[in-house]
C-alpha cells in the first residue's frame, strides 16, 4: 500500500480525505459491494480470498496509474465502476 499511499500524496487532486474514500472504493471493488467500508470489512472478520487479493491489487495498480495520470477521484470511481459493471 505504500505505493498507493505516495500515489494518492503527490497526486494534483488530493483532498485531505483522499486515503480514506479511495481504500472505502477499493473495499467495495474487491468484495463486490458486500461491504462499503475498509471499517466495515475489518470489523466483519471476513478475510480476503486469493482471488479478491488478486482483485485487490488489479485495482490499486489501475488507481496508482490513475493518481499518476492526474485523474481525479469521481474520474477513477466512474471508470472503475463502469469497468466492473461491464466485466461482471
Amino acid at each position: 500500500m505504500n505505493k498507493l499511499d505516495n500515489a494518492i500524496s503527490k497526486s494534483k487532486q488530493s483532498k485531505p480525505y483522499y486515503h480514506k474514500i479511495i481504500l472505502d472504493l477499493l473495499v467495495q471493488l474487491t468484495t463486490s459491494g458486500k461491504y462499503r467500508s475498509l471499517r466495515a470489512f475489518k470489523q466483519s472478520g471476513d478475510k480476503l480470498t486469493a482471488e479478491q487479493k488478486e482483485t485487490l491489487r488489479a485495482y490499486t495498480d489501475s488507481i496508482i496509474c490513475m493518481l499518476q495520470a492526474g485523474l481525479a477521484f469521481h474520474e477513477i470511481k466512474e471508470f472503475l465502476t463502469k469497468e466492473k459493471v461491464q466485466v461482471g
